[in-house]
């Protein structure tokens, strides 16, 4: 099989004696897919310039069996019989392979790993954020179809379909820009950019819901704490009334008998102790409640508040620069990871 006087890839005429002068200016032990893109754009194509163009073309030569990669090297290199298409050359008795080629191939296979797991934590990455994504979304819908089962259950399937569409929406787009077809593709980002204000909205929501909760938190707490330090002033005075009330009952008894005076002042003393003891309940219960709450959600909030970022707005504004935050990684990183993906598998 050889390749035919004249070849058409995507609309490109390219004739055999073009194709062979192009093979000549690149290195017989081995070539990259860039290197014969230079080539041909050296020979007068200017449509080389389009990787995809230059991809077809390599598998175009490598069907006729002039050209073959070298999946251990990664390079591309003239098969014998592609040599002996070119001028004055002739079937090599022994393939030699540079010594600068084996020396490279430990450090290509470093590579190849190194990308392997760029590629997976990457991956791991994207798929973590979304689901974070339609996790927080999802709630925010749960919470508002509370009026009935069915519409809880659709409007949250609603929102999560929403949040899973539009990376897909990106990709899509960022794949016809990449083939040319801008009309397309321009349609595809703006759907997804026109979906992405009802993501951020309800995951501003969500988020702004525990910034609040957590003000709340401690501007309860700072009443609860004022209003512990009035009743322990007030339970320390009632003590010291108490133990008055005591000994003049006592003293009352032992002067003159345990008669009517002393009986009003026994009951003056089980009077205050039965209100030291209802101000010692309430000591008790507020510290139980204050032990209940979120120390670490209102810690948090009183660091930004603190920090001064945003200034009075902060239960808004930072829930908003979070939710934008996640719904720019949910959108772009898995079609820029794909993309990155797509170059790699290309340039092999």
């Amino acid at each position: 099989m050889s390749v035919s006087k004249m070849a058409q890839i995507k609309g490109v005429t390219l004739s055999e004696t073009l194709m062979i002068k192009a093979l000549e200016a690149v290195p017989e032990q081995g070539f990259s897919k860039t290197a014969f893109g230079d080539a041909l754009v050296d020979q007068g194509i200017n449509a080389a310039q389009d990787g995809d163009f230059v991809r077809r073309v390599m598998q175009h030569l490598k069907q006729a069996g002039w050209i073959d990669f070298d999946g251990t090297a990664q390079s591309w290199h003239l098969t014998s019989f592609g040599q002996l298409r070119l001028p004055q050359k002739t079937i090599p008795l022994v393939p030699a392979l540079s010594s600068a080629s084996a020396t490279m191939l430990p450090s290509n296979r470093l590579d190849r790993w190194a990308e392997h797991g760029r590629l997976t934590i990457g991956a791991v990455a994207c798929l973590t954020l979304l689901m974070a994504l339609v996790g927080l979304n999802a709630s925010f819908a749960w919470e508002l179809g509370r009026e009935a089962a069915q519409f809880q259950i659709l409007f949250t399937m609603g929102v999560m379909a929403l949040d899973m569409m539009r990376p897909g929406f990106v990709m899509i787009g960022f794949y016809l820009n990449g083939r040319g077809r801008y009309a397309l593709g321009t349609i595809a980002l703006s759907m997804a950019l026109t979906l992405s204000p009802v993501s951020v909205l309800s995951t501003t929501s969500i988020l702004s819901a525990s910034f609040l909760l957590g003000a709340e938190i401690n501007r309860d707490a700072d009443t609860r704490a004022q209003t512990l330090e009035a009743l322990r002033v007030q339970h320390e005075s009632l003590l010291q009334r108490a133990a008055q009330d005591e000994a003049a009952w006592r003293q009352e008894c032992a002067r003159g008998g345990c008669g009517r005076i002393a009986a009003e002042l026994e009951t003056a003393f089980q009077t205050t102790v039965a209100e030291a003891q209802a101000v010692l309940d309430r000591i008790v219960s507020l510290t139980e409640a204050e032990q209940g709450n979120s120390e670490l959600l209102a810690r948090m909030i009183k660091t930004f508040e603190n920090l001064g970022l945003f200034g009075g707005d902060r239960q808004i504004l930072l829930p908003l620069f979070l939710a934008i935050s996640l719904e720019l990684g949910a959108l772009f990183g898995p079609a820029l990871l794909l993309q990155r993906r797509t170059q790699t598998m290309t340039r092999s």
